[in-house]
């Protein structure tokens, strides 16, 4: 049997089905085109310059298994779909149908063509994260909606930040003379940007066998950078962050505790000589949300 006769058959077969449910109206309810549409939510707190959600061009993976099944690598009803996004709505690489009964998805941000393994997908952060979009590119998103039945209405599903936001205020000390530096950079030394992630649940940790690195933020104001890293714990006699400006280095060194989905806000108050700055972690945990 040709390519084009079997695919004739099938789209029959589809519509036959669609019409069957049609008139019992069951919770198994296929639509006339039987397509599988989504309303993707994108997280408060973005990482976006304006945080006004996604963006033209965006791209997610997309799973779906029947609501009994666990999700695999392959034998999915849908595995690693490509979506993008045009601005007003989302659309599949190829189209993509329901299957009868209940069903499980599952979505990321970014999308990778590379996926090998579900329960430990290795993701990294982006070194650099003062040029470009490489501050965003570094926002690793999850969502997932569980028991959906097909309909025609696209399903919604609301995304959720699985690694960690770092802010640094920079303050001035009482003997800090003039204007917050212009030209300071800012750094998170000691840390793996290497992150492991269970596709099925969210869930994400650090790779234990990657290297540490150093993580260059993003400037967002004079006295205010960004950075997104891997949840981790740092404690070393090397320097954890670092505020360069000019020939002057504050450093700062301890121990520092990043959660997962959470913002933390580091207060670093400048004094002229570099050994006198002060650093407020306390009370500066927040939901990133």
């Amino acid at each position: 049997m040709s390519v084009n006769k079997l695919l004739s058959i099938v789209a029959i077969a589809a519509t036959l089905c669609s019409c069957h449910n049609e008139q019992t109206a069951t919770t198994t309810f296929v639509p006339d085109t039987g397509e599988i549409q989504l309303n993707m939510v994108y997280p408060n707190g973005g990482t976006r310059v304006n945080d006004q959600g996604f963006e033209p061009t965006d791209q997610i993976g997309v799973y779906v298994t029947a609501s009994d099944a666990i999700l695999q690598l392959a034998g999915n009803e849908v595995n690693n779909e490509l979506f993008t996004y045009n601005g007003t709505s989302w659309s599949s690489y190829r189209r993509v149908y329901w299957n009868e009964g209940l069903h499980n998805l599952y979505a990321y941000y970014p999308y990778s063509s590379d996926v090998n393994d579900i329960e430990s997908y290795n993701f990294d952060v982006q070194i650099d994260q003062s040029q470009g979009n490489a501050y965003s590119q570094s926002d690793f998103l999850w969502a997932s909606a569980y028991g959906v039945a097909a309909s025609e209405e696209p399903v919604k599903m609301t995304f959720e930040h699985t690694l960690s936001k770092v802010v640094v205020e920079l303050v001035k000390g009482e003997k800090f003379d003039g204007d917050i530096p212009a030209d300071a950079e800012v750094y998170i030394h000691g840390t793996v940007a290497n992150a492991v992630i269970d596709l099925s649940t969210g869930g994400v940790a650090k790779n234990g066998r990657a290297a540490v690195q150093s993580i260059k933020c993003k400037k967002v104001a004079n006295d205010k950078y960004e950075a997104i890293v891997v949840p981790q714990s740092l404690s070393s006699k090397q320097p954890l962050v670092e505020i360069i400006s000019g020939n002057i280095s504050y450093l700062m060194y301890g121990k520092l505790t990043f959660r997962p989905g959470y913002k933390h806000t580091l207060i670093v108050t400048l004094n002229q000589n570099p050994d006198q700055i002060e650093i407020e972690i306390g009370g500066s945990v927040d939901g990133w949300e």
